[in-house]
């Protein structure tokens, strides 16, 4: 949901700035910045999450909810240590999401056009 949001703000920028909507491959960039913008918000939860998912009876933290794990891993760790999967995890996302709102535009448009030169072929049939 995050990606969309920032992904339709990054489209409103674009037609602030161009004053036209994007092109297929102006999407795919727009999708790759809107996917590493929501990495990097939501990567603590994620962290959070799979320390908790995780977490045995041997672990060196035990964990006894978000919040405890959130602030013991900052209190030991340090901010750095919620971010210390983020290159991978950009490398991962940022093209796949780049990607799909790629195609998704390029769908949407030609779609939009057929269904137009549909509407128009049925009027100058009548």
């Amino acid at each position: 949901g995050l990606t969309w949001v920032f992904f339709q703000q990054a489209k409103n920028i674009h037609y602030k700035y161009y004053k036209r909507e994007p092109e297929n491959a102006e999407n795919f960039w727009l999708g790759c910045i809107a996917a590493a913008g929501s990495v990097i918000v939501m990567i603590p939860m994620d962290t959070v999450k799979t320390r908790l998912v995780t977490q045995t009876a041997g672990s060196a933290y035990y964990y006894s909810g978000i919040f405890n794990c959130f602030q013991t891993i900052l209190k030991k760790e340090g901010i750095g240590a919620f971010y210390n999967s983020l290159y991978p995890r950009l490398a991962s996302v940022v093209p796949m999401i780049g990607i799909q709102y790629g195609i998704l535009c390029s769908l949407q448009r030609k779609m939009a056009e057929d269904s137009l030169g549909d509407e128009l072929h049925r009027l100058k049939d009548t």
